[in-house]
């Protein structure tokens, strides 16, 4: 199962390799490239954990404002158009 999992494994890093040709570099080139790689796709997972929900929350709000409790802050959507007096 092990031994399985390793060649499964390699073939899609050899598929990576082909896919962006990083193949013909040499060691530390495929090293430095596969850094950035990696820091890019960190950076990208972060961000969708700690942003992501927040801002999935306020296009709820914004698309379907759920019903306020009474005593609390009524919502406004931001886009609400409202009429100005010329006086």
């Amino acid at each position: 199962m092990l031994k399985f999992l390793k060649n499964i494994l390699l073939s899609l890093y050899m598929q990576y390799e082909l896919v962006t040709c990083i193949y013909m570099f040499e060691p530390w080139e495929k090293k430095l490239i596969n850094s950035f790689v990696i820091l890019t796709l960190g950076l990208v997972l972060f961000s969708s954990f700690v942003y992501l929900p927040s801002y999935f929350e306020t296009f709820l709000q914004f698309v379907s404002p759920l019903p306020q409790k009474e005593g609390s802050a009524s919502y406004t959507p931001i886009l609400q158009t409202q009429k100005m007096s010329m006086s």
